[in-house]
């Protein structure tokens, strides 16, 4: 994830609260498996972006299919 002000034709650009967020294909992909949130904690401020979902692993961590892959 970076930050980027070219906004180009096949980005997505969404607006909520006066905040607007251009998101590429790519990581929109990842996007759509996760939430976004603003976070205060002790001091520290920022973005944390969760899965919505616990992939589920194999044995060895490997692929995350059920499917043997170690």
């Amino acid at each position: 994830m970076a930050f980027d002000k070219d906004v180009r034709d096949d980005d997505q650009v969404y607006t909520s609260h006066d905040v607007k967020v251009i998101v590429d294909n790519r990581t929109l992909a990842y996007l759509k498996i996760a939430t976004i949130a603003y976070v205060q904690d002790n001091g520290r401020t920022g973005f944390r972006i969760e899965p919505l979902e616990q992939v589920a692993t194999s044995a060895c961590g490997g692929c995350g299919s059920s499917e043997s892959c170690c």
